[in-house]
């Protein structure tokens, strides 16, 4: 029995209507007119796989509601926030079963499969639709803990994963989407001095824009001061405005806006697998303001850019939204939660927009 008919199974049983893997039935409200470009982003995913896990895995809780999303308002890319094998990376002995477990089962949407890994798959993963999106993957501390894991994540991931790919090696490294959307992946383990302000200068400075967002696993915040001090000075120096910061690490969901120049807003989406508001100085999160969110869910962020004309008279500007998932994938027909919606324009400015309309 393949993994959408377990999950369909326990719905029944559990009284839920309708399959976990269907598509959304409608679009949300708000989404109205058709964006320019669009991406979804979740991080801290890689738990290994448990006791059936359509029913107690957060990760699949998680990525069947992306799916979900995808199916009902397709995206240009699925972003991984750093920490995609837990507890210590990625191990060569392992290399199957975890791409398998941690990529291909949760996201089958989003994963270009090898003919090898197809054969593995079976029934589990039903063929995606096309064009399948992007797949853009950050490391992150985890990752790295094993000798050898981030080159297993580089090199042979892709050869499983046809459309897996790992921008940021070491150096910043732009990633172009549709729409105007640049996205500058970043190593957050690399030292946060004057070199690496340089080189995140350089990176934003050749990002074509107009509409720039910083991808990395660790945020800046409060307990990443040097990173938060980083990013401020890189794109002061290269002199463009970065929109927003994407990141994993704490996990939890988060909207915490910029006291300084960059970014306009910090968006964390660290709830891929499990939720966990961690208490260690290197998590601290001082929300400033009262359109600042930090709750304690599984989830992920959704962004979206919209051209000028879209709607008509209305100027070009970005929508995040932080998303909160069912704790079980057996439950995803039941829909997610839009905890909080930004707009964020191109000059930087932010506003909250489900407490006021867009």
């Amino acid at each position: 029995m393949g993994f959408c008919a377990r999950i369909g199974l326990v719905v029944l049983v559990a009284g839920a209507v309708g399959l976990a893997c269907r598509p959304e039935a409608t679009a949300p409200e708000h989404d109205t007119v058709r964006p320019a470009a669009s991406l979804l982003a979740v991080g801290d995913t890689g738990s290994p796989r448990g006791n059936l896990p359509f029913l107690f895995d957060g990760q699949f809780a998680v990525g069947a509601a992306l799916q979900r999303a995808h199916e009902a308002n397709p995206v240009d890319a699925l972003v991984l926030l750093g920490d995609n094998f837990y507890p210590d990376g990625l191990r060569a002995d392992e290399l199957i079963p975890r791409i398998l477990d941690n990529v291909a089962r949760p996201y089958c949407a989003f994963v270009q499969p090898s003919e090898a890994l197809s054969k593995r798959l079976g029934e589990d993963c039903p063929p995606a639709r096309k064009p399948v999106p992007r797949l853009l993957v950050a490391l992150g501390n985890h990752d790295l803990q094993t000798p050898g894991s981030a080159e297993l994540q580089q090199n042979e991931v892709p050869r499983f994963v046809l459309n897996w790919e790992v921008p940021a090696t070491s150096a910043p490294a732009v990633r172009e989407l549709p729409g105007g959307l640049s996205l500058v992946f970043l190593d957050t383990e690399w030292p946060w001095g004057a070199e690496e302000v340089d080189e995140l200068a350089r990176a934003l400075e050749t990002a074509r824009g107009p509409w720039r967002v910083i991808i990395g696993h660790r945020p800046p915040i409060a307990g990443h001061p040097q990173l938060s001090k980083m990013i401020e000075r890189a794109a002061r120096r290269s002199g463009r405005v970065v929109h927003a910061y994407l990141a994993g690490h704490v996990h939890g969901l988060a909207a915490i806006r910029g006291e300084t120049a960059a970014p306009s807003l910090t968006l964390i989406a660290g709830s891929g697998s499990e939720v966990d508001l961690q208490s260690a100085p290197e998590y601290r999160i001082e929300a400033a303001d009262s359109g600042d969110v930090v709750a304690a869910k599984l989830g992920f962020v959704r962004l979206d850019v919209f051209a000028e004309s879209a709607p008509a008279g209305a100027p070009a500007r970005m929508r995040v939204s932080l998303v909160a998932a069912r704790s079980s994938a057996a439950l995803a027909s039941l829909g997610t939660t839009e905890i909080a919606r930004y707009a964020i324009g191109l000059d930087g400015s932010v506003r909250r927009t489900d407490v006021m309309q867009d």
